[in-house]
């Protein structure tokens, strides 16, 4: 491996390790035993290995950022880099519709002939991208900020993931961390039910603070209450006990505009009054209404399920309220 691939591994933040292949470097936010898991179906695995959370952070003097990766998957075409500079945003790199896998990232930092800045840059949270290469310009100092242990743990489907945002920023667990002033772990998969199974106990990161968002696709997977009841509790019961240290706070689902649809489960109110039952055995977990986090307008969604940019600051703000008023 390459010096420079050396120094970009100790860049990177929001995940629990970093996969070194013959085409280069990417960061992972599970645990072997999770990824196993989520590999039982293709569109759960590649959606498993995106980067969502994943950032590039750094404190140096130098006058630009330059890497080449390649783009393996994705959930979605769109494919943005966030740019944070001393707190602040500031640039957005990407577009709407890549043509090519292959791409370069190549950033000027403005005024930075006059000494160290903190650089933040939030990675495509929908796609599974490898970096070959990684370029600061000559003599320049770089120093790590640090892969935190503990931090916002956020667990979820593809609303945690962060579909339909087309930039990372913009995700609510990036937008609630941000808020907290924590380090984020985003272990959301698109797709994904409450399933026990992908809960690791010895999972590296020891969070203060946990969110759980599942339910939407549990509603529209399960044939029975019944059979629903039995994942979800096992969920919770699983989480209580892996998490006891930590606060918990679990979202029912959020507003879909087939809400008022009847599953073979029941009713969308029938599995969220389920979800506070189970939830109502475990004092210590924090239960919130999803539906009161985002306005029930079709402008703040991109497809009547997963918010847009905009809805997702409207998410992350109501959420915030509620956690901070539990601290």
């Amino acid at each position: 491996m390459t010096e420079d691939l050396q120094r970009l591994k100790s860049l990177f933040t929001g995940c629990l390790s970093v996969a070194e292949t013959e085409e280069g470097v990417a960061p992972v936010r599970f645990t072997e035993r999770q990824l196993g898991v989520y590999a039982q179906k293709e569109a759960q695995s590649l959606r498993s290995r995106c980067l969502a959370g994943c950032r590039l952070e750094m404190r140096t003097d130098s006058e630009y950022i330059r890497f080449d990766y390649v783009r393996k998957g994705g959930a979605r075409k769109y494919l943005y880099f966030d740019i944070w500079v001393d707190g602040r945003w500031v640039a957005e790199i990407g577009e709407d519709n890549p043509e090519q896998p292959e791409g370069s990232f190549s950033y000027e930092i403005i005024g930075n002939r006059v000494g160290m800045k903190q650089i933040c840059i939030d990675l495509p949270h929908n796609a599974e991208i490898v970096f070959h290469s990684f370029q600061l310009s000559p003599n320049a100092l770089c120093e790590p900020i640090g892969q935190a242990h503990g931090g916002l743990l956020c667990l979820g489907d593809s609303i945690t993931q962060g579909m339909d945002a087309k930039h990372p920023s913009s995700t609510y667990p990036a937008l609630l961390a941000r808020a907290l002033e924590m380090p984020l772990l985003n272990q959301g998969v698109g797709g994904y039910i409450f399933n026990a199974d992908s809960l690791d106990e010895n999972l590296p990161f020891k969070p203060q603070i946990v969110t759980v968002a599942y339910g939407t696709n549990d509603w529209v997977r399960y044939e029975t209450m019944a059979q629903f009841r039995y994942q979800c509790s096992a969920y919770i019961d699983a989480v209580s006990r892996h998490y006891s240290y930590a606060r918990i706070f679990v979202m029912t689902p959020i507003w879909r505009s087939i809400r008022n649809e009847r599953k073979p489960l029941g009713t969308f109110d029938e599995l969220v009054q389920t979800i506070k039952e189970i939830c109502a055995d475990h004092p210590s977990i924090h239960v919130i209404d999803g539906e009161s986090l985002v306005a029930h307008c079709g402008r703040l969604f991109a497809d009547g399920t997963h918010p847009t940019d905009e809805g997702f600051a409207h998410m992350a703000l109501n959420l915030y309220k509620q956690i901070h008023n539990t601290l």
